[in-house]
């Protein structure tokens, strides 16, 4: 009943909307083709947020960004660590979060397996627009882009400007503080054009309080150790949900025109990072005799370190020709240490690491005739993962070396037929060091049915090549037992598995219209995967683990609908739909963490010329935690309200409140923080 109330409430709504980022002018966007290109001539399907929707959102780090965005969702517990209850990564379209590749101006980032710190660790103030393609792009950006590319564009240097964003938060109980400071400066001096930028985001711990019940085991074997001393021992524990984290980033970026025709780049960054939590975990003790103690609090900390340097080259050869290229390295030092609170025992590190990826990222773009635009690229890419996370034994911290090559050529046509036909066509060959080479195709068609409907299809294949940890975590706790990775022999794991690249071919339709101040777009879409690589459990008790193994077929089908009208330049309303449809075929069972339904109502109103107002609604329907479908967490509704004032040209305050109505969701998905109240100021010179 709840869920048809609501769909008829949506279905009376949608006759009056707009989209959440919907322009009436024209967009241009640059991921779906490594080219600039209007919006309206991407076969891809495609969401631009500006910088002017982000600040409506009083966001102060990515993920407050993306969470409001429709068919994004965050999946938790994947994360081989303790710490996973408060950690999330983003999937696109249900595909996973390893299917979704993040890029900060086209470039990729070293970090964590799965990303789950990444939407904290950037700050909003410095993005000045993120482009979201949904479907597969792996014939553009490989590996990892099996259900699309969420691409944040940082701030362009165009002129001289100085701002800083200070914002304060916290929830009704003076929980999950933030405090968070961000400056901008950035300016040109003849040929040479240079930004500066810096934030520090300090944010204090969220936690729920939990009961628990200890249980001593044997460390070798598993089994029970009912005798210890430590064995049976209950208590509670306020276990964090948001870490107590100081981010503190600071970079640079330096531009200069040797000529008019070519143009130099180098940007360096640098964040520290210091997390603290408390989880439930194990822990060793040499106390009353050697015993692993499951279930037992322990606490966590990371030192992270992550440094980014590039150098970036645009040449125009001619009229008809160009290329531009990437030279960059990304390097993540990870240092963690997890301690047992009631008893003394043994430092954990086993999940430091070091991460680097290498990358030269090159592409040829020419203008063949006045019909076809061909672009193609090379790239190398080289990625060095050491960890004690994949020492296949699980009571050492030494690291371990695995290294993983990329080779990859790619071509792309974009072919004007007619002034209201387009099409885009593109492959791409892979050459990869852990896996079998792989060809990929796309192609997709553009027709203007009038000056104001656009149809809208395109075909893609995509593929997945396995991570390290997939490959070869080992994880003496995961949920209610231990993760090894698929070429893992440990313990109760006695064969190693030949887990296979995914492979996926997604088709889609889209309907498009513009009329007057109304818009609208209907999309429908069905990504087929096969060996799709998703986390199963074996055994029970002291002998239950998960490990990575190939789904044979995974079938997700589903419709986005965004819907809109501009009542005035004032006030404008939109709407988002999006319904999913997932099924693993060999057991009919759906895919974990993939709402069925999820829907968001955003409202904008310049009250005055100074005071702007800001509402948002959203739905996230159920969805299953488990790979079994035993366990689904309920459908949940969130109102955000924000308010600007502009008090001069210059200086900026806004505020707000999140989760008006302290809405509950399940803890599987992460434990909201509950109404959380926000304020700001912005000052610009």
């Amino acid at each position: 009943m709840h869920k048809k109330i609501l769909l008829s409430t949506i279905t009376c709504l949608s006759l009056l909307t707009n989209t959440y980022a919907a322009q009436l002018e024209e967009i241009k966007v640059t991921t779906a083709t490594k080219t600039e290109k209007s919006i309206d001539g991407v076969s891809a399907s495609i969401i631009v947020i500006s910088k002017e929707d982000i600040e409506k959102t009083g966001a102060s780090t990515l993920d407050t960004v993306l969470k409001k965005i429709p068919s994004i969702n965050a999946q938790f517990g994947n994360f081989p660590h303790p710490s996973a209850k408060s950690k999330a990564s983003i999937s696109l379209r249900g595909v996973g979060a390893n299917g979704t590749l993040i890029l900060i101006d086209g470039k990729r980032l070293s970090a964590e397996t799965e990303s789950p710190y990444e939407m904290t660790r950037i700050s909003a103030s410095m993005i000045e627009r993120i482009e979201i393609v949904k479907g597969s792009m792996s014939t553009l950006y490989g590996s990892d882009a099996i259900g699309g590319v969420i691409n944040i564009i940082t701030k362009k240097i165009d002129h001289n400007t100085t701002s800083i964003d200070m914002k304060y938060g916290a929830n009704k109980n003076n929980e999950a503080r933030n405090k968070n400071i961000n400056f901008n400066t950035m300016g040109k001096n003849e040929s040479i054009k240079y930004k500066v930028y810096g934030s520090i985001n300090d944010t204090s711990p969220f936690t729920v309080s939990k009961s628990y019940s200890q249980q001593a085991t044997d460390p070798t074997s598993g089994a029970a150790n009912n005798a210890h001393a430590l064995d049976n021992i209950a208590g509670k524990q306020a276990v964090t949900y948001r870490d107590e984290s100081t981010v503190k980033t600071i970079g640079t970026r330096l531009e200069k025109d040797l000529s008019d025709d070519l143009k130099i780049g180098m940007d360096l960054n640098y964040f520290i990072e210091n997390t603290e939590g408390q989880y439930m975990g194990n822990a060793k003790t040499t106390s009353g005799g050697l015993a692993l103690i499951k279930n037992t609090p322990v606490n966590s900390k990371d030192k992270n370190r992550r440094i980014d340097a590039s150098f970036d080259l645009d040449y125009i050869i001619n009229d008809d020709l160009s290329i531009d290229t990437k030279v960059y390295r990304s390097y993540y030092k990870k240092r963690n240490e997890t301690d047992p609170i009631n008893f003394s025992g043994p430092t954990n590190k086993k999940f430091s690491a070091n991460v680097t990826i290498d990358t030269l990222d090159s592409n040829l773009k020419y203008a063949l005739n006045d019909s076809n635009f061909i672009t193609s690229g090379i790239e190398y890419r080289k990625e060095k993962r050491e960890s004690g996370a994949i020492n296949p034994n699980p009571a050492s911290s030494e690291f371990i070396t695995k290294t993983i090559e990329y080779k990859s050529l790619f071509v792309q046509d974009e072919i004007e037929f007619s002034d209201t036909l387009n099409a885009t066509i593109g492959a791409r060959y892979d050459n990869i060091s852990n896996a079998e080479n792989k060809i990929t195709f796309q192609a997709g068609i553009i027709k203007n049915l009038n000056d104001n409907t656009n149809l809208r299809v395109n075909y893609a294949q995509g593929y997945r090549s396995p991570d390290i940890a997939e490959l070869y975590v080992v994880s003496p706790l995961f949920k209610d037992g231990k993760r090894f990775g698929s070429d893992v022999i440990f313990g109760p794991k006695t064969t190693a598995y030949d887990l296979k690249p995914e492979q996926s071919e997604t088709f889609e339709v889209s309907l498009s219209n513009r009329f007057n101040s109304f818009t609208s777009e209907l999309t429908l879409f069905n990504n087929k995967i096969k060996d799709k690589i998703s986390l199963v459990s074996y055994g029970s008790g002291a002998a239950k683990y998960y490990t990575s193994e190939n789904l044979s077929q995974v079938d997700i089908k589903g419709t986005e609908l965004a819907l809109g009208y501009d009542f005035s330049d004032n006030f404008d309303i939109g709407f988002n739909l999006t319904y999913l449809k997932t099924e693993n075929e060999s057991n009919s069972k759906e895919l974990t963490y993939t709402p069925d339904i999820s829907a968001s109502l955003n409202s904008n109103y310049k009250i005055t010329q100074n005071l702007a107002t800001n509402l948002m609604l959203r739905y996230i329907g159920e969805q299953y935690t488990d790979t079994l479908n035993t366990t689904k967490a309920d459908s949940y509704n969130l109102v955000d309200l924000g308010a600007s004032y502009k008090i001069n040209k210059h200086v900026q305050v806004y505020g707000g409140i999140d989760n008006i109505f302290d809405e509950q969701i399940d803890e599987d998905l992460g434990t909201n923080i509950g109404t959380y109240f926000y304020t700001g100021l912005k000052a610009t010179f």
